[in-house]
């Protein structure tokens, strides 16, 4: 006689946790593009409704999505989108430069010809579709894929997975900021000899270099937004509303 088995297939259990992840990836997917506009109230019954899923599974999904950051949780007042601001993004920039610098020094040491290319490559594709970038929404979407490839590409050869994981978690709250001030693509245009200069002391292996102007990209980058949001903050959002959710699914 075979003894029972201590744990059976659960198949109602998977579908609930298939169901549940679906709610979350297509809620973090609209935060990040801020399609979902930061600082927004999220209404569980509507975006239940948009989504087509249980009320437990938007509520699971967006608990997920609050210890990410992307989320904010109120006692008696329920979820919002995170805000952004100009003093959320200078903090945000420098912990992401903490984290970023060991992480560039360490891919520099562990560098090879095929990382090398790779990065080289990456960067290209970036910076031709940054050249691109206009008033439709995708074309954006696709700037900030390739740029983020170029990035996760730059520090892939660290072998702190530690450093790699946190950073991955900040660089997903920046996505915030990009696409809620699309004119820093506008302004990055402009930065393509600093980042030539950049790529040049990455090969040349001069991390000294290569560390200042990585630092200095930063700074001009945390400065814009900043000048940017003193102009008015409320004018650089795109229009938001739940029907988004019809159009993706």
């Amino acid at each position: 006689m075979t003894e029972a088995a201590v744990v059976k297939p659960d198949k109602t259990s998977g579908e609930h946790q298939s169901i549940t992840n679906r709610a979350y990836v297509e809620i973090r997917s609209a935060l990040i593009s801020c399609r979902l506009k930061p600082g927004s109230r999220l209404k569980v019954v509507q975006l239940q409704r948009d989504l087509d899923v249980s009320q437990a599974a938007v509520r699971e999904g967006l608990s997920r999505l609050a210890a990410e950051g992307l989320v904010t949780m109120e006692r008696n007042s329920g979820f919002r989108a995170a805000p952004v601001s100009a003093e959320g993004y200078r903090e945000l920039a420098d912990a992401c430069l903490t984290i970023e610098l060991p992480l560039l020094c360490s891919s520099i040491k562990n560098s090879d010809f095929e990382w090398e290319g790779a990065m080289l490559s990456a960067y290209h594709v970036a910076s031709r579709v940054l050249a691109h970038v206009n008033d439709d929404a995708s074309s954006m979407d696709a700037y900030v894929r390739h740029r983020e490839e170029f990035h996760r590409t730059l520090f892939s050869k660290c072998d702190n997975q530690w450093l790699l994981w946190s950073w991955s978690l900040l660089y997903t709250q920046q996505l915030r900021y990009r696409h809620t001030f699309r004119q820093l693509a506008e302004y990055e245009r402009g930065l393509h000899e600093d980042y030539r200069q950049f790529l040049d002391a990455v090969i040349e292996h001069d991390v000294k270099t290569a560390v200042a102007l990585w630092c200095e990209n930063h700074e001009k980058v945390a400065q814009f937004i900043e000048s940017t949001v003193a102009t008015s903050i409320a004018g650089s959002f795109r229009h938001c509303s739940f029907s988004w959710f019809q159009q993706v699914r």
